[in-house]
């Protein structure tokens, strides 16, 4: 059997409050719906809405997964995004001063030797193995179209890089239609010593290979966390985002366990 060690870190950056929200819950076994889900939410819409619509989400998330019926993990992941983005419309047809609020939103499902997820924005999942660092999800921020633009000869990477909307969402949980999901409908196995990052947006003051040489370095039972929120708080940027770590590594040996632990700062 696989043995998974997890470790999750959030940091308030620059911001008058946390924006961010994330839930780890170990979920019963004999559902076989995985053995562990990782959530994480990066909200939007002013300081007192984005908080808002990231705990709403996380905690929708938590609370409802395990409860969908006779579903497959990718089909509980589905249903349960879709009744998390109704949650928020009901919050919002209740409360019309929160209308624009919302969140991205990751969740993971960590199987026995396998991964799921689904996304909605642009909060980064990769995976580290044998010395690489690969993103598993889909970038939802405008930035992806400016990247084609350039691809196609249409406008310059200096002017892509200086556009005031590159960071802009395309899609966001609003309680409103969903424009991009993307979902793992086929499950992404796993080998001994693999990482798992989830991160929401403020992760990308660092560089990938900034993020890989944490990664590298952080040998079992360390955890990487508090490395890369150290390495970001080094950047002193004065616009710092909210940033949120969640990580877990995939072990071999007898047995299931975590060892979960968490701070904010």
């Amino acid at each position: 059997m696989a043995m998974w060690m997890h470790d999750e870190g959030m940091m308030q950056g620059r911001r008058s409050q946390q924006e961010d929200d994330y839930g780890v819950f170990e979920l019963p076994p004999e559902l076989e719906a995985g053995r562990l889900l990782l959530v994480l939410a990066d909200g939007m819409g002013g300081e007192r809405a984005g908080a808002l619509a990231s705990a709403l989400a996380v905690r929708g998330f938590v609370e409802t997964y395990d409860i969908i019926p006779s579903a497959t993990i990718p089909e509980r992941l589905e249903r349960t995004l879709h009744h998390v983005n109704g949650r928020l419309a009901l919050e919002v047809a209740a409360n019309p001063h929160l209308r624009g609020m919302g969140c991205t939103l990751l969740a993971v499902v960590l199987a026995e030797e396998a991964l799921y997820w689904i996304s909605v924005g642009d909060s980064p999942l990769w995976l580290w193995r044998r010395g690489r660092l690969r993103r598993l999800n889909q970038d939802h921020a405008y930035r992806v179209i400016l990247a084609g633009r350039v691809n196609a000869g249409e406008m310059s990477a200096e002017d892509a890089a200086a556009h005031p909307d590159r960071n802009a969402l395309i899609s966001a949980v609003t309680g409103e239609n969903l424009e991009l999901i993307d979902l793992s409908r086929r499950p992404l196995p796993l080998e001994a010593n693999d990482q798992i990052l989830l991160a929401s947006d403020g992760i990308l003051t660092l560089s990938e290979q900034e993020i890989a040489t944490v990664l590298k370095a952080a040998r079992a039972p360390k955890s990487p966390c508090q490395p890369l929120l150290a390495a970001v708080e080094s950047r002193q940027n004065p616009q710092q985002d909210n940033t949120t770590v969640l990580w877990a590594r995939r072990l071999s040996g007898a047995g299931m366990s975590w060892w979960p632990k968490g701070w904010s700062g």
